[in-house]
């Protein structure tokens, strides 16, 4: 006899992360499609890449807002961490935590 394993109610309903930088918030697609491509470039780990990264993920009117073009790296890493967060469902530090280990 088949077993059927129903899992429709096992699905989250969202496919966008919060980002809130002050009293601002900013959605981020947590599609697999975008994950691939913010993972992608910013496994490159140049700067060029990880900025491409963050704009991919943010879109061009948020990253403007944020300024990611004119920060420095420290807050660049932070914004990074951010994204990836919002991205995977996961606290802000546990992703710093990751970062630190590699």
């Amino acid at each position: 006899m088949t077993n059927i394993v129903n899992i429709t109610d096992k699905f989250t309903k969202e496919d966008k992360g919060i980002l809130q930088i002050g009293n601002k918030k900013y959605e981020i697609d947590k599609s697999v499609e975008a994950v691939m491509r913010f993972e992608e470039l910013a496994d490159d780990q140049r700067v060029k890449a990880v900025v491409a990264a963050l704009e991919g993920a943010l879109g061009e009117k948020a990253s403007k807002e944020i300024g990611v073009r004119k920060m420095g790296a420290e807050n660049l890493k932070v914004l990074l961490s951010g994204v990836t967060a919002a991205m995977q469902g996961i606290s802000f530090e546990e992703v710093a935590a990751r970062f630190q280990q590699q």
